[in-house]
């Protein structure tokens, strides 16, 4: 390995102990702990690393978010079955949607509970609606295709349709990641609840689903 190739790995390593402890400040205190001082005693370096590799706080936040929505649409992608039915796509793309909150809570909890200020367009390393990058154009995608191939549905613009589906998964969701442990109320296991609520919010729009 060369001098410039072992410098740039070590440039590597630095940036994702930056990024690690800066995913670690947020979970622990929300953004208001996330400063550079406290990057920088965590992993034991001075502010002018951090400051060599991040221009301000703002920069890390893009990095952390853009990492988060890249995660949330391999997995949403993953398992994807290109020859099924648009309406089949759709219920396995809410199971995996509810199995990344499950397994990935603080990655979901930054996206959609408790989100940064927001990335333009314009500074996120995703394409903004390319169905490979971004996952709000990979499942409006989907729901495209459901319109085009359901001639009696009843919700023929794809953004009203996607934005209910999703307020209603995510309604379910932020239940169980917040009344989890409500001794008053006995949540029902939220798998089969997604399931049940994307297939209801689906025939209702008028889409035929196989028994």
């Amino acid at each position: 390995m060369s001098i410039a190739e072992r410098r740039q790995r070590e440039r590597e390593v630095l940036r994702r102990k930056i990024i690690d402890a800066a995913r670690a400040l947020c979970a622990e205190g929300g953004y208001e702990a996330l400063t550079v001082r406290a990057i920088a005693s965590r992993i034991e370096y001075s502010t002018s690393v951090i400051y060599s590799q991040f221009e301000d706080k703002a920069a890390m936040l893009r990095v952390i978010a853009d990492e988060d929505f890249a995660e949330l649409t391999r997995q949403l992608m993953d398992h994807d079955v290109a020859d099924a039915s648009p309406a089949e796509r759709i219920l396995g793309m809410a199971e995996r949607f509810a199995h990344f909150a499950q397994h990935q809570p603080e990655h979901y909890r930054r996206i959609f509970i408790s989100p940064p200020p927001p990335v333009s367009v314009e500074e996120s390393a995703a394409e903004h609606g390319n169905p490979n990058e971004d996952a709000y154009a990979y499942a409006r995608a989907l729901f495209v295709a459901l319109i085009e191939g359901t001639p009696s549905i009843t919700e023929p613009d794809a953004d009203a349709l996607l934005q209910m589906f999703w307020g209603t998964l995510h309604g379910l969701i932020a239940l169980h990641m917040t009344l989890g442990d409500e001794p008053w109320v006995t949540l029902k296991p939220l798998s089969p609840l997604v399931d049940s609520a994307s297939r209801a919010l689906l025939r209702g729009v008028g889409v035929v689903l196989p028994a």
